[in-house]
């Protein structure tokens, strides 16, 4: 139960007395990755975007006695809140929250000389940068972030909505997966206005305050459902401790709803006895930078051609148009060896040097690039890799059928090697061992693809596990 005391005074006044002005939530929403209360350290890739919003509902957060009564201020209060985060470097993230207070009740103030309480108001506003200190995409162990915050004093002071002065909080999170969980840990200060509530002892003194918030969370990894458990504590004058948990379902594509509740175990202001959240968000990244596998790649995860390249005058097994045979007539003779297209990207090929532990397709829709439901090739590929004692490598190369232009259809198979990358990485394999390609419609299973189940054959994205790469390796070409 939330309770505070009210100077004596207070009560006995004669006089209507407005109510005290202060942002009385306490929830703390997560605006970007990990969980609703905690994040896990990592930042949206850049010119990603992340957009929420929820609603939550909360009984009993706050209680005001006299010494000799206590009223129920605060009995049931809803509130929404609209966030949305940016990925503006890779080291930036910026975020914005505004909070809502839909409708609260209560029991009459009046009875302790105070106003009544408006029911709907602005909230505090909040303007957020989180700076990524440590990445697992670059080869580091754990991901670091710091978040700075600030706190408009805009909100509604009559509906307990907003402070007299502004806010200011500084935060450090940490997270790694481990196995099928992801867990995190965050430790933070925000200095805001005092509570203008008094003690049997005095009144309650003008200025700041600050308050030490500590958290901790757990989040399953995967493609579908997931659960997540929350635990926040906040350290001041008196001590408030609150758990949420919960589920996230997958809706559509980068949209995700969530429903979450638990106990507030404190006497605090604003720790109601119980809250549920509900609410939906989507999030839409850019997929990451092709990375081309060749003699100049990175020395420490180097992958290249165990052949040669051929000469320009190597024949090309590639599919040829009706329209280009026809060109090819003495009227018409072929253009010169400079004006011929460069040569698509060939598909790797391991060395001798590496042995191949696992090779698959998974297919996709036409113009699509989401994994189905289940992906048993996948859940193969982290079992193998698993047991690997000096680890592997996963090479992923997505493939498009001829489904628009040659950009198009490169980009589309990206974006299919991306989503395989992606679930990897949720699954818990390290994102160093994970190399994509996108190989466009150059490589097709069927040159001629007649029915729907030949084109989908060339709507893939072909994984190779590997192993017995000590460092790099080089290709040696042969002596004439």
């Amino acid at each position: 139960m939330a309770a505070a005391l009210l100077a004596s005074s207070l009560a006995s006044a004669q006089s209507i007395t407005p109510l005290p002005g202060f942002d009385l939530e306490r929830l703390e929403a997560n605006v970007g990755r990990g969980t609703l209360l905690v994040g896990n350290g990592e930042l949206l890739l850049p010119g990603g975007l992340n957009v929420s919003l929820l609603g939550h509902y909360q009984h009993m957060p706050l209680e005001l006695n006299d010494g000799s009564q206590g009223i129920q201020v605060v009995r049931d209060r809803a509130t929404a809140l609209l966030s949305a985060s940016y990925g503006a470097l890779r080291w930036l993230e910026l975020g914005v929250q505004v909070p809502f207070v839909l409708w609260q009740q209560g029991d009459d103030p009046g009875e302790l000389g105070l106003s009544q309480l408006s029911p709907q108001g602005l909230g505090t506003p909040w303007f957020r940068a989180r700076l990524g200190l440590l990445s697992r995409l670059q080869r580091q162990s754990v991901d670091l972030s710091m978040d700075l915050g600030v706190g408009l004093p805009v909100g509604s002071q009559s509906a307990l909505a907003g402070d007299k002065g502004p806010r200011f909080q500084a935060r450090l999170t940490v997270g790694t997966p481990v196995g099928w969980f992801h867990p995190s840990l965050d430790a933070g200060v925000l200095f805001r206005p005092s509570l203008p509530l008094s003690t049997s002892a005095g009144l309650a003194q003008s200025g700041s305050r600050a308050e030490v918030h500590l958290g901790a969370a757990v989040a399953t990894l995967g493609k579908g459902a997931r659960g997540e458990l929350g635990v926040r504590t906040i350290i001041s004058s008196q001590i408030s401790l609150e758990l949420l948990g919960g589920v996230r379902l997958p809706l559509l594509t980068g949209l995700e709803g969530f429903v979450e509740g638990g106990p507030g175990l404190s006497g605090a202001p604003g720790a109601p006895r119980f809250r549920i959240v509900a609410g939906v968000s989507f999030r839409s990244e850019p997929p990451p930078k092709l990375s081309f596998m060749d003699e100049h790649a990175d020395n420490e995860l180097q992958l290249t051609l165990a052949q040669a390249k051929p000469s320009s005058e190597e024949a090309r097994v590639l599919p040829v148009s009706t329209w280009e045979f026809n060109a090819l007539t003495r009227e018409e003779p072929a253009g010169p060896a400079e004006d011929k297209p460069a040569e698509p990207i060939r598909p790797y090929v391991p060395t001798p040097q590496e042995k191949l532990v696992l090779r698959g397709d998974i297919h996709f829709v036409r113009g699509s690039s989401e994994l189905p439901g289940v992906v048993p090739l996948l859940d193969q590929v982290i079992l193998q890799l698993s047991g690997f004692s000096a680890g592997g490598t996963i090479v992923i190369e997505g493939h498009a059928d001829t489904e628009g232009t040659d950009t198009s259809d490169m980009f589309m198979s990206l974006r299919r090697a991306q989503a395989v990358r992606r679930y990897l990485i949720d699954q818990g394999v390290p994102g160093t061992k994970v190399r994509i390609r996108g190989l466009g419609s150059h490589w097709p299973v069927s040159s001629k693809p007649a029915t729907e189940q030949e084109h989908q054959l060339n709507r893939r994205a072909e994984v190779l596990v590997l192993t017995g790469v000590e460092g790099a390796v080089t290709t040696q070409t042969p002596a004439p």
